[in-house]
């Protein structure tokens, strides 16, 4: 199923559940239809992408190294025009390797849709 995001969406928690319903879902449109066109994306390793069509290449190359990537236990809080999600992401690389994290992204709202996400990540032991 796919999330459908608008500028007149209310930027909530529920808004920010529904971005992660999309990366389990892998649908990549689905996480896109949640940012602007012109967002930065940094990811947890410092990668920097910007608007869709980085962006898009980015998710791509990250969904089809990890094709299990689960998202869980997660929390999101909205404040303003600032947000953040904690979650524990778990998967497995198509070589076999597997990673476990817990993280955060940190976001910046714009018009109703995702302006800015920065991510942190730390390897669960």
């Amino acid at each position: 199923m796919t999330n459908v995001f608008d500028g007149d969406t209310q930027v909530d928690a529920s808004f920010l559940e529904g971005f992660l319903d999309a990366w389990n879902q892998h649908d990549i449109e689905g996480i896109l239809a949640t940012l602007n066109p012109d967002c930065v994306y940094i990811t947890g390793d410092g990668k920097r992408f910007t608007g869709h069509e980085e962006i898009r290449a980015g998710l791509s190359a990250f969904l089809q190294t990890y094709p299990d990537a689960h998202w869980y236990d997660a929390r999101h809080f909205v404040s303003g025009d600032r947000g953040a999600s904690e979650w524990i992401l778990t998967a497995t690389a198509v070589d076999g390797g597997r990673i476990e994290l817990d993280a955060c992204d940190l976001f910046e709202f714009r018009d109703g849709k995702i302006s800015v996400v920065s991510a942190y990540r730390r390897d669960r032991p």
